[in-house]
């Protein structure tokens, strides 16, 4: 009998139509993270509780857990774990805040006593109330682990590598520069301020604070330097590793036209930072144990380009500094009236903490507690929303617990990080997560810029391209792991 060979076997059709099927999924699952870029990018810039923002933010984050749930496995959560029992330790120490106590047990925390009087008064001395001070305000920010959750979980069910998690977030560093650049040409009317509250003629991009949007600028820098700087890119184009020279030129432009004096400091740091990966990088390429060795002639004209280049970017910021373009810079060498107030205030944070360090006064509180700690020579028309040093304020709305779970959210970074300073071959990948936690931990002793959802999101991606290149580099491998 004669086979026609135009006729395929059923094993081979299948393989095809399997083959279909995984590339339309992906292609789907693309679509839904594009999705969420843009509704996180356009949403998701500010920190305050009630922006008519978060009542869009949210609900489609909630919904976009739904294909990140459908096309996720188990055996993918391996690299999150740690992330999703951080967020989950978070969720519970929230709720349970949150849970009515009895009345001789909430009686009996700190600043009670007035809510008791108030209650005995209006013949309610048998109500049962939670934790927290301001249960509203608690449950605004259990709400808002949705962005994170759904960040980390559409990440991890599309298999994305570093390389990609740091791609989107070198893109959001973009598309955040180029929105400052063109607020402060159109104006403090320019449409593309997206927030009734924020800081008019300065480069806020897609936040509602300079100070947020500089500081995320510095860790964009970080990454655009590492994308750059990556030696075994997947048939990566010339013209793409050179695009990301103008694109780091963009973003530090538009840094040092900010009034951001925390984000010009992140800036510079993450400058030296950068350079200094570059400087390992160059020098374990050259190494005899490197496993893309570079010849000599190479190496010495890759050496002269990341001098170059070091070059240019130096004289950028010193014709800036120089010739007095740089509000911030301005800002730091006088006197600044929020720094005389972080430091009257810090008295009333210790006090604060001494009477809420076991249980917290709950999340998203603090301005309701700090009305009753403030001294009367610190009344002013405008009010803290924050306390400008989030390491204390978690401690004043979570207490211990909150503490304990950042601990060890903190312990288990540097094991990741250990691991890669013991490979000489990946120490600037060491330096990128350093300078990564040393830019939020610094920025987060005066500001709060975590507490924005973009910052939340992002934080969950840098902290999942560190887990899957620790894991690479104990593998015994340079690459990270594939994408779906």
């Amino acid at each position: 009998m004669i086979l026609n060979p135009s006729i395929s076997s059923p094993r081979k059709s299948m393989r095809h139509s399997k083959s279909r099927s995984s590339a339309s999924a992906t292609q789907l699952q693309w679509f839904w993270m594009a999705v969420f870029l843009v509704v996180l990018a356009l949403l998701g810039g500010s920190s305050r509780p009630d922006p008519v923002q978060l009542a869009m933010l949210r609900p489609m984050a909630a919904l976009l857990l739904i294909p990140a749930m459908y096309y996720i496995r188990l055996d993918d959560l391996a690299p999150a774990r740690t992330v999703l029992l951080f967020l989950g330790g978070l969720l519970v120490w929230m709720v349970v805040q949150l849970v009515p106590l009895p009345p001789g047990l909430w009686q009996g925390l700190p600043d009670r006593e007035t809510i008791v009087a108030l209650d005995r008064l209006a013949g309610n001395a048998d109500v049962w109330r939670p934790i927290s001070l301001a249960p509203f305000r608690g449950l605004n920010s259990l709400l808002s682990l949705i962005v994170p959750v759904c960040a980390l979980l559409l990440a991890v069910s599309m298999k994305l590598n570093s390389r990609l998690l740091l791609t989107i977030i070198a893109g959001l560093g973009l598309v955040n520069a180029l929105f400052g650049l063109l607020q402060v040409v159109g104006g403090s009317r320019s449409f593309l301020y997206l927030y009734s509250i924020t800081n008019i003629d300065t480069p806020v991009g897609l936040f509602a604070n300079e100070n947020h949007s500089a500081v995320f600028s510095a860790l964009s820098l970080l990454a655009v330097t590492r994308l750059f700087l990556d030696h075994n890119p997947i048939h990566r184009p010339v013209w793409m590793k050179l695009a990301f020279v103008p694109v780091f030129l963009i973003i530090l432009f538009t840094v040092l036209i900010s009034a951001s004096r925390a984000g010009l400091m992140a800036t510079l740091f993450a400058i030296i930072a950068s350079g200094l990966m570059g400087w390992m990088t160059v020098r374990s390429r050259g190494s005899g144990k490197a496993k893309v060795k570079v010849p000599e002639t190479s190496r010495k004209a890759i050496y002269a380009a990341t001098a170059g280049f070091a070059l240019v970017v130096l004289l950028i910021v010193v014709a800036f500094l120089w010739l007095e373009r740089t509000p911030a810079f301005q800002d730091l060498m006088g006197r600044n009236s929020m720094e005389d107030l972080r430091w009257k205030t810090w008295p009333v944070f210790q006090t604060m903490v001494s009477n809420h360090w076991l249980l917290g006064t709950g999340f998203g509180s603090f301005d309701t507690v700090y009305r009753l700690y403030e001294p009367d020579d610190l009344l002013a028309r405008s009010y803290l929303n924050h306390a400008h040093n989030d390491w204390v304020q978690i401690v004043i709305e979570g207490g211990v617990p909150a503490a304990l779970l950042l601990a060890g959210l903190l312990i288990w970074l540097a094991r990741f990080v250990r691991t890669l300073l013991g490979s000489r071959e990946h120490q600037a990948l060491a330096v990128f997560c350093l300078a990564v936690l040393a830019i939020i931990g610094s920025a987060s002793l005066v500001d709060y810029p975590a507490r924005t959802p973009i910052f939340q999101a992002v934080l969950v991606w840098l902290f999942l391209a560190v887990v899957q290149d620790a894991r690479a580099v104990r593998a015994g491998s340079g690459e990270g792991r594939s994408s779906g």
